[in-house]
């Protein structure tokens, strides 16, 4: 089989989008996949964010980027979309795999003669209105804009791929599909970084001090940060926080808020963390958090990629109660819930976990265990099969 994989973004990047994107061109390759990554030229090679080699079976086909040249001073897009277009048409692909709307929309616009899929990972048009209540003015013509191009997709693509099925549910009744080449696709994680990490860390005894809480990932408020901030003070275990990732704005913002609080001291902010370095800061984790919002990209349609990691470490981890992670883990058994946006809910369950070594280490157990499953390469083995049987 050969496929494309297209994006507007260069890749390899750090971004989380960009690093899911190189993963899965990746686990395709592992599959037997002739894959071809078409993106804007990236400065980053991928053993920045792999920590090893790309897969052989994929092709890196980046077109040159010409916005904000002297020659082209605009931001547009548009260029790689036509780049894009006459790479499709030069090439011989049997599938095309696209995350971006836009360019979804563009790509099945086109005559292109061979079949698009797309992987969703949000509504964006609720997303939006989420995030823009009370639209008006040009707020409201993005929206129904955005609400066209995804009935467009959604109807039109060869394919479609979600991370939850909460996600295809909500997909369906927003846009009344009614065809059913949907597929479930949870993310995954890297199992040669996560054992590499494990052996550079096996024989280094934890350290006397106090627990040690980790949060990795982007700051974005519907990450649920400051809820991790908040609890802080209603804890009585001995605790340190540390916050891994995340823009120098957000970084402040949140610094601001653990001091007024008076919890300054056992906050520790990390900054960005190379790619190929975040399993060893999960290693030197004794729990591991993910304090998401009710949000309906956080409750219904996310498959946080730092979960599948923090599972592969063996760490034992406290989430935030919602639907879209009850598809992955269970309460008490592979994960501890508390009660999402809820500081008290947070503080009691980080309390009782810390005073309990044991309960840590079957947390952990079990969620190394369930981890098998979410390997990148099963994801692309599904994918592989999806784009055979969606016809």
């Amino acid at each position: 089989m050969r496929l494309a994989y297209l994006d507007p973004h260069p890749v390899p990047d750090t971004t989380p989008s960009t690093m899911q994107m190189l993963q899965t061109v990746d686990g395709l390759g592992q599959a037997g996949v002739d894959v071809t990554l078409i993106t804007p030229q990236s400065a980053l090679p991928p053993e920045a964010v792999l920590g090893r080699p790309l897969s052989n079976q994929v092709r890196l086909a980046h077109q040159f980027d010409p916005r904000k040249k002297w020659f082209f001073p605009f931001s547009t897009r548009k260029p790689f979309f036509w780049q894009a277009k006459r790479a499709l048409q030069q090439g011989s692909f049997d599938a095309v795999l696209v995350r971006n709307l836009k360019l979804a929309d563009y790509l099945l616009r086109q005559d292109l003669g061979v079949r698009i899929y797309f992987e969703t990972h949000e509504i964006f048009a609720q997303t939006f209105l989420e995030e823009h209540p009370g639209l008006s003015g040009n707020k409201r013509r993005k929206h129904a804009l955005l609400k066209a191009r995804e009935q467009f997709v959604y109807n039109n693509a060869a394919g479609v791929f979600a991370l939850t099925s909460l996600l295809i549910d909500d997909i369906k009744q927003h846009y009344a599909i009614a065809h059913d080449r949907f597929c479930i696709l949870p993310d995954g994680f890297d199992p040669a970084l996560a054992q590499a990490a494990m052996q550079r860390h096996a024989d280094r005894p934890r350290q006397p001090g106090p627990v040690r809480v980790l949060y990795l990932g982007s700051l974005h408020p519907w990450k649920g940060v400051g809820t991790l901030i908040d609890a802080l003070p209603l804890v009585q275990s001995e605790l340190e926080l540390v916050i891994a990732g995340g823009e120098p704005h957000r970084i402040d913002e949140l610094r601001a808020r653990a001091a007024a609080l008076g919890v300054e001291k056992p906050v520790h902010f990390l900054g960005k963390v190379p790619p190929a370095e975040r399993f060893d800061v999960i290693a030197q984790a004794d729990i591991c958090a993910l304090p998401l919002t009710n949000s309906s990209i956080a409750s219904r349609y996310t498959s946080p990629l730092k979960l599948f990691e923090y599972m592969a470490m063996g760490k034992p981890i406290v989430i935030a109660d919602l639907p879209s992670i009850k598809e992955i883990v269970t309460d008490q058994v592979s994960a501890v819930f508390f009660e999402a946006e809820n500081k008290e809910s947070l503080a009691a369950v980080l309390d009782k976990l810390a005073m309990r070594k044991q309960s840590q280490q079957e947390l952990g157990e079990n969620a190394a265990r369930l981890s098998s499953r979410y390997a990148w390469i099963s994801r692309a083995e599904i994918i592989k099969k999806k784009v055979t049987e969606f016809r």
